[in-house]
């Protein structure tokens, strides 16, 4: 596709938006496989008053941070699948596009 000053690759995109889904996806597992590897070590700061403060804080923040970090991995595989979207639609305006030209064309004559 051609316009005004730009090219529209709609199949380069669609592979962008699918390269963005496998690193997210990729992502996730690496996430999940640290999460795991980290609650591995169990609790290791022990259970007197300190260390039951200090597990208290470390389990919160960690939570928290795994939650956040996850919610990144979503939005990066929602961001490739509305990348794969937007590439589908540069095909369909210009399909519409050409079909309505096809269309005037064949009405002039």
């Amino acid at each position: 596709m051609s316009g005004g000053g730009f090219e529209v690759h709609p199949p380069l995109i669609r592979a962008a938006g699918r390269g963005v889904s496998d690193l997210a996806k990729r992502f996730n597992g690496e996430l999940e496989a640290f999460e795991a590897r980290m609650r591995g070590y169990g609790e290791p700061w022990g259970t007197d008053d300190i260390g039951s403060l200090i597990g208290i804080a470390y389990t919160e923040v960690a939570n928290y941070i795994f939650d956040c970090v996850g919610m990144a991995a979503e939005e990066f595989t929602s961001a490739g699948a509305d990348i794969a979207g937007m590439a589908d639609a540069y095909e369909r305006v210009d399909e519409d596009g050409a079909g309505t030209m096809r269309s005037l064309a064949g009405g002039l004559g």
